[in-house]
């Protein structure tokens, strides 16, 4: 098995509450040269969200799919929609079904993405607990790396500029209309 010790030490550290170091392109880049093939696809694999085999990384994405099913099932609920197609008869976990059902509960829909983001860190922090300088490891800095990288995306400036975007579509389509 691989270790890569001085590739994860040369790494910050990341924090759920903290800033977004680099890329997970910069990241790519750095491991490319540092890592076997196999172990970069895997890496590349893990920041597309791709179908996988790999044990830890399968074990990721069959937990990601459980959060969407349940969203899917919660949401129609609270909407009223009865069609089974968004009936979640997969595997369920409680700490899911409770995670999501707080998260639509909340009237701040930033929060509530903030609440399952959150899920997902938590259950990388546990896949990963024994994990430190193996492809696992580098698996879950990678997820981690995406979920900073979604998160520095939700900033009041560029939420003020994408709804000045839109407003002024809006704006300029009913001019032309």
């Amino acid at each position: 098995m691989a270790s890569y010790y001085y590739l994860v030490a040369s790494l910050p550290a990341l924090r759920y509450d903290g800033v977004l170091p680099f890329s997970t392109e910069a990241f790519l880049v750095q491991c490319k040269t540092q890592v076997s093939p196999h172990h970069y696809q895997l890496l590349e694999t893990a920041l597309a969200g791709t179908p996988s085999t790999q044990h830890f990384l399968n074990s990721y994405q069959n937990f990601a799919q459980m959060v969407k099913k349940e969203l899917t099932e919660q949401r129609s609920r609270k909407l009223g929609l009865n069609d089974p197609s968004y009936r979640n008869d997969a595997d369920k976990e409680a700490r899911i079904s409770e995670s999501v059902r707080q998260a639509l509960a909340s009237d701040d829909v930033l929060q509530a993405e903030m609440m399952l983001i959150a899920l997902h860190w938590k259950f990388l922090d546990d896949l990963s607990a024994l994990h430190v300088f193996d492809i696992e490891g580098l698996l879950a800095y990678a997820l981690k790396l995406a979920i900073l990288e979604r998160k520095s995306l939700f900033t009041q400036e560029e939420g003020n500029a994408e709804f000045k975007r839109l407003f002024s579509n809006i704006q300029s389509q009913i001019e032309n209309s």
